[in-house]
């Protein structure tokens, strides 16, 4: 719970940030040499692997805040960062599509078989996002309509009963 409600970790869980270090990094990965250079080198490798895994994660946890935080983000910023980290995925998977990393040399079918994983893969786990930030949202607004409803069906069956005892 401690470092759940550290200041850096409150830092790292704000969605623009978080989704930054995502999506930003798969950028830095693909688009630069980095990718050329990751297949050469085992520590790297295992480096960008554990980041990529983290800033996932990262990115998730910032989005859905499940768990307890030090600072909640309105439903607003954590919807508007997921669209526009999935924009940027899609974006980074369709350029995949069409050229392949810098250095790197892949058949034309596994560059457009990867890139499609990646879209697709993407866009699925974006929807997971959406269906618990729109539990969320349901949750916080949604039960919190619930009694004014029932009061006001109760308010409805009590005038029409004194109308219909007039």
């Amino acid at each position: 719970m401690a470092l759940a409600h550290s200041r850096a970790a409150g830092l790292l869980l704000f969605p623009p940030l978080a989704a930054l270090l995502d999506v930003g990094g798969l950028w830095l990965l693909y688009r630069t040499g980095l990718f050329a250079t990751v297949r050469h080198e085992p520590w790297l490798s295992a480096a960008v692997h554990a980041h990529v895994l983290a800033a996932g994660l990262l990115f998730t946890f910032s989005v859905c805040q499940l768990d307890p935080v030090r600072r909640r983000w309105s439903l607003a910023v954590r919807g508007v960062t997921l669209l526009a980290a999935g924009a940027a995925h899609a974006v980074l998977a369709k350029s995949l599509y069409a050229t392949a990393p810098p250095g790197a040399a892949f058949t034309t079918a596994d560059l457009h078989t990867g890139a499609q994983i990646m879209y697709y893969g993407g866009d699925l786990v974006e929807a997971a996002l959406a269906v618990v930030l729109a539990a969320s949202w349901y949750a916080a607004t949604g039960r919190a309509l619930i009694p004014r409803h029932r009061a006001d069906a109760g308010l409805r069956r009590s005038l029409l009963a004194g109308a219909a005892g007039r």
